[in-house]
């Protein structure tokens, strides 16, 4: 089940949908990969977008984008390319969602439901501006109306733990957000991981639904990891 990093980012293709790390956590050596590769024509769905989807945008990886935010964790500097591409009208498929749509439309697809109800505010652009892109719309039922957001499954789930079993239980170390539902929504998942061990201190993602374990220290730097490492600030400045 442990595979070499490159060697799995070798298999993705133009049109699939990858999720990329968690929510409080950037998978900075996944995103790394895809640039070396020079992987292009992908939709890249990232909670907490970020440096990292700021990267993927300028090097050209993604063709579509669905997240919650995308800023630096280090201001006031903003992510140079991400504001680059939205203002300048790129290509680029655009799909912003509250954090809590966001995983709705992930549930939705693990449930294998085409959409799930949300509580968007219609004085919001999500509705109004239609920042969703499309992926936000009213239903009618005899039980009354909603708003509803469309289900989002996942090709390939990049989901990143502090410590995974080769079988794929993994520890996350941490709060696992949203992670755990994106990997319930995936065709694919990838635990890329701190460290492997013969066993972990708790399960937060059972194996049963990891297809491949990938050990990368330092996943995340220069951001950090609570018990691994500290982000690095000035890594960050640099970048802004």
């Amino acid at each position: 089940m442990t595979a070499d990093l490159a060697a799995v980012v070798e298999t993705l293709r133009p049109g699939d949908t990858v999720w990329i790390g968690n929510f409080g956590v950037q998978l900075f050596a996944v995103a790394d990969e895809l640039i070396r590769q020079r992987r292009t024509g992908l939709h890249v769905v990232i909670g907490s977008g970020g440096l990292v989807l700021d990267r993927l945008i300028g090097a050209g990886v993604a063709d579509e984008v669905t997240f919650s935010h995308c800023w630096s964790a280090v201001g006031p500097a903003p992510t140079r390319e991400f504001r680059r591409a939205w203002q300048d009208g790129s290509a680029i498929r655009w799909h912003e969602l509250s954090l809590g749509a966001l995983s709705a439309a992930l549930g939705a697809a693990a449930r294998d439901l085409p959409f799930a109800p949300v509580v968007v505010s219609p004085h919001t652009g999500y509705l109004a501006g239609d920042w969703a892109g499309g992926m936000l719309a009213e239903v009618t039922s005899p039980f009354g109306s909603a708003t509803v957001v469309r289900a989002l499954p996942i090709d390939v789930a990049f989901v990143h733990a502090s410590v995974a079993e080769p079988g794929g239980d993994a520890y996350f170390g941490y709060a696992p957000g949203e992670a755990v539902t994106a990997a319930q929504a995936a065709r694919r998942v990838v635990v890329v991981a701190e460290e492997v061990a013969g066993s972990v201190p708790a399960v937060d993602l059972p194996g049963l639904l990891v297809d491949t374990v990938v050990e990368v220290p330092g996943a995340a730097a220069p951001d950090g990891v609570p018990g691994r490492y500290p982000r690095d600030v000035a890594a960050y400045e640099a970048y802004a």
